[in-house]
């Protein structure tokens, strides 16, 4: 029993998922579809009844002794013939209604898809591989156009047909031939309902096997040069071996199954076609029953195992369906990151309308990845409006942490974070990272763009001028003046086509491009040689002149001029100052210096 209310509640998912993403066009044409499939259907029952009529018409003008020019059963003829042309012409346009509803319904999950994924939380998604999270978004798709394919193209005109047979069968007075149809039709739903239980366990674990296939070689064409620099690559087949093994062993056990239910299937047509065959016979020999009778009911018994098996098609593949699409309702079932919700957008500005520094205050902040394994331990910091802090420590310090932090790609398990006296989760992130604070990252991601492109992601609004402005601030104009397309050179998957240091730059100019009143520079010239470093920060400084600066460094001779240094150790605070003051100290931050001195010597 729970299995069955669990398939139904998977069943209510999966509806309303494609109800939620049906518009006006998909409901025109479902509209479309239903009034073609009825008819369809009920042309396919009647079809034999007048071919009933045509058989008697033919046997009673053989008997006739007078030779008529126009054979009485030419109408039924031509009325037969009517009919199954009607019913191939609505069949064929069948196809054209349910493609255009399953590209459609393709098209709104794909943006269902992505808008979710782009509001999960990040500790969420760096739980699962990109090539699983997008082959759940086929499965789906897949599962989607079966749903769609047999509850309108299957499960309606096998509906209109099986009742309008049974009707006819009922007025030709045959008990025993009704109890055939109904034994048979009984048979088939035990088979096809069993066999839909067993698809389903079968589906979901070849579903589950197929994502995890596809994130193995996602993962793989993602990191090929890694594998190559380790000489990895053998491994790396090992493991997608392995799994491919796994999902053909579950596609085997579900084509088996596939198979089972279609011998079951058959062996009862061959029964209920055998008892159809000697009732009808023994009828006309009893003088019961006509020959066109004989007919319709014979045409009747081959006929009707098409609808029951599209039924059972249809209940095999609705399981199958379920299966595939489970895992992108499980998706899109999942909270949203709190950082999704939008609020207001009041963003202080200045005199010149640019944004206004803010201050910023870090509060009693204590985070981790996993609760267990606290990053930041309690970190309580204030940063003037319009001042540079420095942010520096050892690897797994937590200095990257604090960034995310701000920028609200995680939450603090306690304390908070403040602008100008704001808490940042009131702050709408439309707002926060799109008009207060630009981000240098420690790893700048470049997409399969243009230079330009890449130096306005996120300000669609600039000018070719400001783009020119920024890219020349970050020292990429003798990059830009070697390549053939200039700022239109596309720089290849993930930036590849570009140097690390050239990546480097363009996201500094990306970040410069926006003029915000909050820069949060990570590690933003750790691929730069030094005289390339200087000019940049050189021309950053003098761009951001008046915004708050939040600097997070490795090389400390980068940060020698920021108002404040905090040095973090562990998560917590262990020094503060100005550079000179600290090294007056001779502390932690002043042994870091002399090892890097001593290393740049």
């Amino acid at each position: 029993m729970s299995t069955v209310g669990s398939r139904f509640r998977e069943f209510k998912q999966a509806v309303h998922l494609l109800r939620s993403e049906a518009d006006h066009k998909v409901l025109s044409h479902g509209l479309a579809t239903i009034v073609v499939v009825i008819g369809s259907g009920a042309f396919a029952a009647l079809s034999p009844l007048v071919l009933k009529s045509l058989v008697d018409g033919v046997a009673a003008s053989a008997q006739a002794t007078a030779v008529s020019p126009w054979p009485p059963a030419l109408p039924y003829g031509v009325g037969y013939l009517l009919l199954l042309l009607a019913g191939r012409v609505l069949a064929d346009i069948r196809p054209l209604l349910s493609g255009a509803i399953n590209q459609r319904l393709h098209s709104r999950l794909t943006q269902r898809f992505f808008d979710q994924v782009l509001r999960l939380p990040m500790g969420y998604l760096l739980k699962r591989r990109s090539g699983e999270l997008q082959h759940s978004l086929d499965l789906a798709s897949a599962g989607a156009q079966l749903m769609i394919s047999h509850l309108v193209g299957s499960l309606l005109p096998v509906t209109v047909e099986l009742v309008t047979m049974t009707c006819v069968l009922i007025h030709l007075g045959q008990p025993a031939l009704v109890a055939v149809f109904g034994v048979a039709a009984l048979a088939y739903l035990v088979i096809f309902s069993t066999g839909a239980r067993w698809m389903g366990h079968a589906a979901h674990g070849v579903s589950k096997s197929s994502l995890a296939m596809y994130a193995q070689l996602g993962e793989g064409l993602a990191h090929l040069e890694t594998l190559r620099y380790f000489n990895a690559e053998e491994q790396a087949q090992q493991r997608l071996k392995e799994a491919t093994s796994l999902l053909e062993q579950r596609w085997m056990r579900l084509n088996r199954l596939n198979v089972l239910i279609a011998l079951a299937a058959s062996g009862t047509f061959a029964t209920s076609m055998g008892a159809c065959l000697l009732i009808g016979a023994n009828a006309v020999a009893r003088h019961a029953m006509s020959i066109g009778e004989f007919v319709l009911t014979t045409v009747y018994a081959l006929q009707i195992v098409q609808p029951l098996e599209s039924l059972g098609t249809a209940a095999r593949d609705l399981a199958r369906a379920l299966g595939y699409m489970r895992p992108l309702v499980d998706l899109l079932s999942e909270p949203l990151s709190a950082d999704s919700t939008a609020g207001a957008i009041h963003t202080p500005t200045n005199a010149a309308g640019s944004p206004r520094a803010p201050a910023v205050r870090f509060e009693n902040l204590h985070f981790g990845y996993h609760p267990d394994r606290p990053v930041i331990k309690g970190i309580d910091l204030d940063v003037p409006a319009g001042s540079t802090m420095a942010i520096v420590g050892r690897s797994g310090s937590g200095k990257s942490s604090l960034a995310r932090l701000l920028m609200r790609l995680y939450s603090p398990q306690s304390g908070r974070i403040l602008l100008d006296g704001r808490a940042i989760e009131s702050i709408a992130v439309a707002e926060l990272r799109g008009a207060l604070i630009s981000v240098v990252p420690q790893e700048t991601a470049l997409l399969h763009e243009t230079i330009a492109g890449n130096i306005a992601l996120g300000t669609p609004a600039a000018t070719r001028d400001d783009i020119l402005l920024a890219a020349s601030s970050a020292q990429l104009d003798e990059v830009i003046g070697t390549l053939p397309q200039g700022l239109d050179t596309p720089v290849g998957e993930r930036g590849m086509q570009l140097s690390g240091g050239e990546r480097q730059r363009v996201g500094i100019a990306r970040a410069m491009l926006r003029r915000p009143g909050l820069y949060l520079l990570d590690e933003p010239t750790s691929m730069l040689d030094s005289k390339t470093e200087r000019e940049i920060l050189k021309s950053l400084r003098s761009l951001a002149a008046g915004a708050t600066m939040i600097v997070i460094a490795h090389r400390l001779s980068t940060i020698m001029d920021a108002d404040e240094i905090v040095v973090l150790d562990d998560g917590r605070v262990r020094e503060r100052g100005s550079h000179r003051s600290l090294l007056a100290k001779n502390g932690f931050y002043a042994q870091m210096w002399r090892q890097q001195m001593a290393g740049s010597a």
